[in-house]
């Protein structure tokens, strides 16, 4: 953004810091300055601070805050005149999620002419083109402001009825510039009865413009949902820097000071009679209260993430500023006392299914939005509804409860009244919705409330109760006959700041997921940029010893120990078709769920393992695994041991115990099962007694994707011949037909015989190839060879 220091300084009593010096301060507290040209700035304002930063005024709040210095914002004074602008103009917005609020007034009597020179200076600055004053006036206040703004021509505009409404498929505007477009169905325009006046957002039509003749003038400050306007601008190709601001999203609360602040220098600069009279369709102001959105922080919290050794006083000095020039109000609060007191403030206060925290609080409620509204004012940040809730507060017994906590019941049938519906609706909630999705409450919760102690608990009651906040005994009210739980939000009662935040900073207004509030983590932030990150002192990490990982150490002795008893490991998919937990977005539908055992993955690995027994040189699968598994609540590690022979599991049993103690165990089908339960282990002092082959490297061997073919063979050598002299011979005999490709993967002895100064010695020969499947008479040509090499040495085949 192009920023002229000339224009900045309007904003200020004192004289600013020079050009570069401003610069250089900006850059390290605020917002990157790229390049110095004059008198011109290059700023870049990131996204997220487009809300409110691409503003001379946004920008002026930010030097005010860093530098400590007093803003002078721009007087506004003008007569207001006595006719209504509902007398000239009707307003009719057809969807209001897509334009929250919109403001139309009419001005009489213009003069349209030629910009004063202070106003073709301003905006000549910066790149802007002057084109009339009502014009320039216009754009002036779009930089001033960051609420881009228009002027119709309000003799232009049919019977002056003003529609916002989505374009209908293939409509066409011609812009100021005289740029002809195709709209698409659903893109926003302004409009009248007859034709589209505006691209809402983006470009003004030129069947509406202002030319000389213009004498009555529609002034229109509106607020558009940015995700719109962007994919009308994107649609297009048509950006403009009212695009820019309102895809970036603005507040719908900068409407009226841009308003404001238009009709005072129309009045001004165009001699213009500007009715007393603003239509302003803002549906939700209706219903919208002075709760303020607030976030709260404490010291412990701002020095824990920035590294910092702030004190009361240091914090409290950067909040000041923020106060003092940029809207921030704050107090300080304990948390736990604020809680109770804000609570008993609402006593009597009507119940209103799915009550907003945001346009309903505090003036109605139901349970969960009066247990986040009151939490909110103490600085804590809470999910919204009593399910997420549920879940994210920590459990507590009935016996260790204490003021604060919060109280979960399931309500007779868990039925709430609708209003606008008069009918009845089942409010059982069985899974969390935003905390952590897909949590099961297995008896599920639909009612909370707020534990005041001596057995007291306040709590937003349904209109088939008492229609609203009370205050009742916990062990005597239908509302808590059926506990479920009990919760602990505040488990560390320290002064809090609690930080009002100004609607135009939506970068700290923005959720932080499942939390009604915004991130603390980002007022934190704005905490030590102010305070200033030179001024937090560089400190070496401090050097601790590394903790020994038990889950790592034990499972490794458990492996090592597994291994030399000739047991294998092996790793199964934790997603299976079957378990306790259900994945949202399962990869396919056999592997929906996340496995409750292991005890299913090593049957079927054991299985598969037995066909490629000869091929393993085993006579006998074992095998094991070591991995987590998963219930409603929970997962744990557990040790799965399988074999398919003879081996005493029993024995192996003991083993495990010696290493882990008195662990759950069962031996089922020939696999043994184990819980491992990691708090139990004992602790571990170093790695050193682990095997040293953690360190080996393992040279990867590509695995033949073609099946085996096994034969056998018995030679009769001379007493005094070893095993390994005939293995030899096998091999090399069988190693010369490899050019064939049929190679020898395995050759074990399985028997010994002795006879007649003979013996006898029986082999397992096991043929593959890793280019083709082998057939028969591919194995016969090498079996033929190693048959004539044992003849060669006098030896027989058997």
């Amino acid at each position: 953004m192009k920023v002229s220091y000339d224009w900045l300084q309007d904003y200020f009593e004192d004289k600013l810091p020079e050009p570069k010096e401003l610069a250089g301060t900006l850059s390290l507290k605020a917002l990157e300055v790229e390049g110095i040209e004059g008198n011109i700035l290059d700023i870049d304002v990131l996204p997220n601070r487009a809300h409110d930063a691409l503003s001379y005024l946004g920008l002026a709040k930010e030097i005010a805050v860093v530098f400590d210095t007093a803003l002078r914002f721009p007087e506004i004074k003008y007569e207001r005149a006595g006719e209504k602008s509902s007398d000239y103009i009707t307003l009719n917005v057809e969807d209001p999620n897509l334009v929250p609020r919109a403001m139309k007034r009419v001005v009489f009597d213009v003069e349209v002419k030629e910009s004063p020179d202070w106003l073709k200076e301003r905006l000549g600055s910066i790149g802007q083109k002057s084109i009339n004053n009502i014009v320039d006036i216009t754009n002036f206040v779009m930089w001033e402001t960051g609420q881009p703004v228009h002027a119709f021509d309000l003799d232009k505009i049919n019977n002056g009825e003003i529609i916002i409404r989505g374009a209908k498929e293939g409509e066409k505007i011609t812009t100021l510039d005289n740029q002809e477009f195709v709209l698409e169905k659903g893109m926003l325009v302004i409009a009248d009865p007859v034709k589209p006046l505006d691209i809402a957002g983006t470009k003004g039509g030129i069947n509406s413009g202002i030319d000389e003749n213009t004498k009555k003038v529609a002034l229109s400050v509106c607020n558009f949902d940015g995700t719109w306007i962007r994919n009308t601008s994107s649609s297009l190709g048509l950006t403009t820097d009212a695009s820019i601001r309102f895809s970036a999203g603005i507040s719908p609360s900068m409407t009226e000071g841009a308003m404001e602040r238009l009709s005072g220098l129309v009045a001004e600069l165009a001699k213009g009679k500007v009715s007393g009279e603003v239509l302003d369709n803002y549906p939700k102001e209706k219903v919208r209260t002075s709760a303020l959105y607030k976030i709260g922080v404490s010291l412990d919290e701002v020095n824990k993430l920035l590294g910092s050794n702030m004190d009361k006083g240091d914090v409290e000095n950067v909040l000041n500023k923020f106060k003092k020039h940029a809207g921030f109000e704050w107090e300080k609060v304990q948390p736990l006392d604020r809680v109770l007191e804000e609570a008993r403030k609402h006593e009597g206060k009507p119940y209103k299914y799915g009550a907003s925290v945001t346009f309903d609080a505090p003036n109605y409620f139901d349970c969960s939005s009066f247990v986040n509204y009151v939490f909110v004012q103490a600085g804590v940040a809470l999910p919204r509804r009593t399910i997420d809730q549920f879940v994210y507060g920590i459990e507590i017994k009935k016996g260790d409860l204490k003021a604060g906590d919060l109280v979960f019941s399931l309500t007779k049938e868990g039925e709430s009244e609708i209003e606008r519906l008069g009918t009845k609706q089942n409010n059982i909630h069985n899974q969390s919705v935003d905390f952590m999705k897909g949590t099961e409450v297995p008896n599920g919760v639909s009612h909370n409330g707020i534990y005041l102690g001596d057995g007291k608990v306040i709590h937003a009651s349904g209109k088939w109760h008492k229609g609203e906040v009370v205050i009742e005994d916990l062990n005597n009210t239908p509302s808590f006959e059926n506990v479920v739980g009990y919760r602990r939000i505040i488990t560390d009662d320290k002064e809090r700041y609690v930080v009002n935040i100004p609607p135009e900073r939506l970068d700290l207004r923005a959720g932080n997921g499942f939390l009604v509030s915004g991130n603390k983590e980002d007022l934190i932030e704005e905490i030590g940029r102010i305070y200033g990150y030179s001024n937090i002192k560089s400190v070496l990490p401090e050097t601790l010893k590394p903790k020994v990982n038990k889950t790592f150490y034990y499972t490794e002795i458990l492996k090592d120990t597994l291994v030399n008893e000739g047991f294998s490991e092996v790793v199964t998919y934790s997603f299976q078709d079957k378990g306790k937990v259900k994945l949202v977005n399962p990869l396919s539908q056999d592997k929906g769920y996340l496995r409750d055992n292991l005890y299913d993955g090593l049957t079927k690995s054991l299985e598969l393992n037995k066909k490629n027994a000869p091929l393993l040189g085993m006579e006998e699968i074992r095998i094991f695994e070591i991995g987590k598994v998963f219930d409603k609540s929970s997962e744990y590690l557990s040790l799965g041991i399988a074999v398919s022979g003879k081996t005493d599991l029993k024995e192996i049993e003991n083993k495990i115990k010696d290493i882990l103690g008195n662990v759950k165990s069962e031996i089922k089908n020939g696999i043994l099962l184990a819980k491992i339960d990691e708090e139990k282990l004992a602790e571990a002092s170093s790695y050193n007694d682990l095997s040293d082959d953690l360190t080996t490297a393992n040279k990867f061997v590509h695995i033949s994707p073609y099946p085996f073919v096994l034969r056998d063979i018995a030679v009769w050598v001379s007493e005094g011949v070893e095993s390994t002299e005939v293995s030899r011979v096998i091999s090399e005999a069988a190693h010369n037909k490899e050019a064939t490709g049929v190679s020898i993967v395995k050759l074990d002895l399985f028997d010994t015989y002795e006879k007649d100064g003979k013996v006898s010695y029986a082999y397992h020969l096991v043929f593959q190839s890793s280019k083709r499947t082998l057939s028969d008479n591919d194995v016969n040509k090498v079996m033929e060879e190693v048959v004539k090499q044992i003849n060669l040495k006098g030896w027989n085949v058997r």
